[in-house]
Formats: structure tokens, C-alpha cells, sequence
């Protein structure tokens, strides 16, 4: 503790330089570090989440997690004064619900954190997990079928008919007596574990997989158990912090998904779309003029081949060329095409992008670097023979798309709108974090 004390010593000192907020030292409660609003932190609450954001790949101080909780409380406040509720509440990218999402969250994170307090207490149950529930007998493979086959292939969803149904099936009691402890829940509904199914689970419970089924309500239990011992274990105050931060997280998303910077590549991005349908053509000519080496082409290859047909030769072939043999002595050795016996064995020619009935070796020829021999690569026709070509490329040609060319008005609109879309939300940061109302113990800076 008294480490962790220290270190959040720097972290509010270097946070209330890092931002001109109204920052007041008037917490006197030990046990509270910093408060925001309704958000209250103790040291232990920061340290559970230092520990929980920082990675090997991407260490970070406790500053930077002092920091974090701080700007996502300040999003997350953003997001519900501006966003639409629907749009605030909607379902993650795979289709889980948001409190789903947010209970599994609490829940590995007091797992983790408090792992061996929580190993204790179930090995001290005589049957672990088992002593604090009751599967229900009469739900079988028979019953499950009856209660839960697909009735659209299409989909892999319950039907309105089922989900109302399923709710209303009790598949387990609770009794958390054994272990001290006091559920939230005393039975759990088919619809309890279905709704926190990926679609492979609702599959399997879809088809009746009464192991499955079990597992699940099993795993389900140890999450509670988790739960219920947070209650029972951590102040109310830290334990109330715990799940607003977690909230608060997944609210800036939110926010940050509206504003079109938090998307992976292949998504639909709407505010990106829309931003990029604004950039002047002024503004995409000259990030062309200034950015022209992201547009660079092959604009012809000048490639000699050899075929073979099958993968072990193919390689053999490579090995042997990069160990000396000539392309040229390896073109009349080993290839089976009739352009081996032409007046330059294997020649292609100019392969150019410019042609209007380019073949797969087009854009393999294209990726080869000039002087130096390709891997093999195997032809990729369905029907027919199958045979693998080896390149080698004696003259490369590059160029760059012209101006006219829609790819450059697709791509450079992009950039130039994400770029003004960060901007936009580095000046929105900004004004949050200068208007935050801050509370330090100045106790802890002392």
C-alpha cells in the first residue's frame, strides 16, 4: 500500500500540472486519493486498474493510469449529455449485451485481482462450486430440443416465442450460504445463460447440448460467486468505482464510435463516410502533391517464369537458385512451360498494370522486387492441372496513380478527414479536461 501511496503521490501531482482544471485539496477521508463528480478513487480502486491496463506490449505508468480513468470519466460524461440513448446503449460489434458485457468485465477483473482470497474460499466448500447450486433434473436433451431447435436456418437466434419461454425456465437454484456469501440471484433462467452465449454456445444449446448447457450454468456460478464476494469483501465505495469505470469505458466508446475513430479498417464507418464527403478537392490535391509516395504503383515488371508441378520441386528449385544456379540454366532444367526452348527461356515480357486482361501472374509479378527470385506460388484455378510458377523479375518499373485516378480521392479524403476528426477530438479532450472539477487529498501529497 505504501508503494502504491507513493506512486499516487506523482500521479495526482503530475496529472493537475498536465491539465488547468480547478483542482481542490480539500478531500480529508484517508482512504479517498481523488474524487470527480460521483466518481470517488481510493489508492486500491488505481491500483486494480494499473495493473489491469498495463501490458508488456504496452506498459504504462501509474500517471498514465490515473490519467486514463480520469479522461474516460470525463468522455463517458460527454457521451451521455450528447448522445442518443440508443445509440448509447447499443450492442457491441459481436452482439453482447452492454450489462453482459460490464458484469464480465467486474468480474475477470476482482478474479484476477484477488485470485487466491477467491480460490480459498471455494476450496474450503466440500464439493467446490457444486455445493452452491442445483442443477435442474428435469431440464434434459429431450426437453431442450423441444424448447430451443432453430426454427429459421438462417439465423442462429431464439425466437421471440422461445426467448419468452426460456426466460421462464428455471435450469438451477442458488445457495450461496455454504461459502458466506449472498446472491444476488437465487435461480437462473435458460434465458440467463443464453443471452450470454457467442454464437457458437446458442448453437450448441440450439442443438440441445445438455453438456454444454451444464458447463455454461457452472462458469456462470463462479462468475456470481466472484460478484457476491466483492460485495461481501470491498467497500461499497470502491466496489461502486470499480463497476463506474468500467461503465465510463464503455460509454466513451461509444462516443468515440460516433465520432468515427474507433473502428477497425473493414468497418462501416459512418462519421468517417460522411467527414470524408466534405474535404475540398483543394485540400485532397494537395495532400496528394505532399503524400505522392503513398501512391506509388508498379507500373510494369519485365519477368522471366519457371513451371513445375508439384510444391516439392518447386521449392527445391528455389533453394538451388538462391544457392547459385542461374535462373536462366534453371528456366531448361526444370520448367515444364513451352516458353523453356524460346529465345529468352521463360520470358513473359512486360507485364503492365495498364493491361486490360491481366492474369493472377500480374499481381504476383508485381510484388517482386527487381533481381531477385520469387517463392513459388501455386496457380489458382479450380479445375485442371495445378502448377506452381517461380519469378524472376529483371526490371521493375514504378510510377504513381494519377491524380484523376477515384483511389486517390477514395484514400487521400480519408486521411485528411480522420486526421480532422482527431483534431476534433484532441480540442474536445481538451476542454473537458480544463473544465474538470478535481478533488485531491493533499494528505497523500504530502
Amino acid at each position: 500500500m505504501k508503494k502504491i501511496t507513493a506512486l499516487l503521490c506523482s500521479v495526482i501531482f503530475l496529472y493537475s500540472q498536465f491539465i488547468q482544471a480547478k483542482v481542490q485539496y480539500d478531500i480529508k477521508n484517508p482512504n479517498i486519493v481523488a474524487t470527480m463528480g460521483e466518481l470517488v478513487l481510493s489508492a486500491d480502486t488505481v491500483e486494480m486498474f494499473w495493473h489491469a491496463y498495463n501490458h508488456p506490449s504496452r506498459p504504462i505508468t501509474p500517471p498514465q493510469a490515473m490519467q486514463r480513468i480520469i479522461d474516460d470519466a470525463l468522455l463517458a460524461q460527454h457521451a451521455r449529455q450528447t448522445l442518443a440513448l440508443d445509440v448509447l446503449n447499443s450492442a457491441n460489434k459481436v452482439g453482447f449485451a452492454n450489462d453482459v458485457m460490464l458484469e464480465d468485465r467486474a468480474t475477470a477483473l476482482i478474479r484476477k485481482t484477488y485470485e487466491k482470497d477467491l480460490v480459498t474460499t471455494i476450496k474450503l466448500l466440500p464439493k467446490g462450486l457444486d455445493s452452491l447450486y442445483h442443477f435442474n433434473d428435469e431440464i434434459t436433451e429431450v426437453k431442450l430440443e423441444n424448447l430451443m431447435t432453430l426454427k429459421a436456418a438462417l439465423m442462429i437466434k431464439a425466437s421471440p416465442k422461445q426467448e419468452a419461454i426460456a426466460k421462464k425456465t428455471i435450469i438451477a437454484n442458488i445457495d450461496f450460504s455454504p461459502a458466506n456469501l449472498t446472491s444476488r440471484l437465487k435461480q437462473l433462467s435458460l434465458w440467463d445463460i443464453y443471452r450470454r452465449q457467442n454464437v457458437q454456445g446458442r448453437l450448441a444449446i440450439h442443438k440441445a447440448d445438455l453438456n454444454h448447457l451444464k458447463g455454461q450454468v457452472k462458469q456462470r456460478i463462479g462468475s456470481l460467486v466472484v460478484l457476491a464476494w466483492a460485495e461481501e469483501n470491498l467497500s461499497s465505495q470502491d466496489y461502486s468505482a470499480i463497476k463506474q469505470i468500467l461503465l465510463n469505458e464503455q460509454q466513451k466508446t461509444r462516443l468515440l464510435e460516433s465520432m468515427g475513430l474507433h473502428a477497425d479498417v473493414h468497418d462501416d464507418n459512418p462519421a468517417l463516410r460522411e467527414k470524408a464527403k466534405s474535404i475540398s478537392e483543394e485540400k485532397i490535391k494537395q495532400f496528394y502533391q505532399t503524400n505522392k509516395e503513398e501512391f506509388e504503383v508498379v507500373e510494369r515488371v519485365k519477368v522471366r517464369h519457371i513451371r513445375v508441378d508439384n510444391q516439392e520441386l518447386a521449392d527445391q528449385v528455389v533453394a538451388e537458385i538462391k544457392a547459385g544456379l542461374d535462373f536462366s540454366a534453371a528456366i531448361k532444367k526444370y520448367s515444364i512451360a513451352d516458353d523453356k526452348n524460346a529465345p529468352i527461356p521463360g520470358d513473359l515480357g512486360w507485364l503492365k498494370r495498364s493491361d486490360k486482361n491481366r492474369s493472377w501472374l500480374h499481381a504476383v509479378a508485381f510484388m517482386q522486387q527487381a533481381g531477385k527470385v520469387s517463392a513459388p506460388f501455386r496457380s489458382p484455378q479450380n479445375q485442371g492441372d495445378i502448377v506452381y510458377e517461380i519469378l524472376f523479375a529483371d526490371k521493375r518499373i514504378d510510377g504513381h496513380l494519377p491524380y484523376t485516378d477515384p483511389t486517390v480521392h477514395y484514400e487521400a479524403s480519408r486521411d485528411i478527414a480522420l486526421k480532422e476528426l482527431r483534431e476534433e477530438f484532441a480540442s474536445l479532450q481538451s476542454r473537458l479536461r480544463n473544465s474538470a472539477d478535481i478533488h485531491l487529498n493533499q494528505a497523500a501529497l504530502n
